[in-house]
């Protein structure tokens, strides 16, 4: 059975060469507190590894600077778990194409359910989004004109007969 692939997490390490605006402002223990809070632990844990106080902590989360490296940081390594989840995601799939092909007719009906069940799970969160989506394209493309809760409900409402028949 072929291994899963390890994904290395990137580097958050802040040298002077890949620092942003924001990391120049920043004091040498406030960047070496951020890879820390990125990585889950808490501000009493993060405060005794670098050497000061957990409310200088909660005061550094108060600056905009600190924030937004923090934010940014953050992002970064939130976007590498997502692309780690969907590379597993494509092993999952080939997986269950894999069971497709198999003698076992009980194993071909198990993945089978399992696909057709997933499915039913995610489907109405797909339309949750779709519904948001058109919520969000309703209000925001009206040329900064302002719409009433009315016009707002007719819109949605025409959106989701609309979708009713499909």
């Amino acid at each position: 059975m072929p291994s899963i692939t390890r994904l290395t997490p990137p580097n958050f390490t802040i040298t002077r060469e890949n620092a942003t605006n924001s990391d120049k402002e920043l004091s040498e223990k406030q960047v070496l507190a951020i890879p820390h809070l990125v990585s889950a632990k808490s501000f009493g844990e993060t405060a005794e590894l670098v050497g000061v106080n957990r409310t200088t902590i909660y005061r550094w989360m108060d600056d905009p600077a600190f924030r937004e490296e923090y934010d940014r940081q953050r992002d970064a390594a939130a976007g590498f778990a997502r692309a780690g989840m969907r590379a597993l995601m494509l092993k999952a799939l080939s997986v269950q194409a894999e069971r497709f092909d198999s003698d076992d007719p009980r194993e071909r009906a198990r993945a089978a359910k399992e696909i057709m069940d997933y499915d039913a799970k995610t489907a109405h969160k797909h339309e949750s989004q779709k519904l948001l989506n058109r919520l969000h394209s309703v209000i925001y493309s009206t040329n900064n004109r302002v719409l009433d809760q009315p016009t707002i409900n007719s819109e949605l409402e025409q959106y989701l007969n609309s979708h009713e028949r499909h």
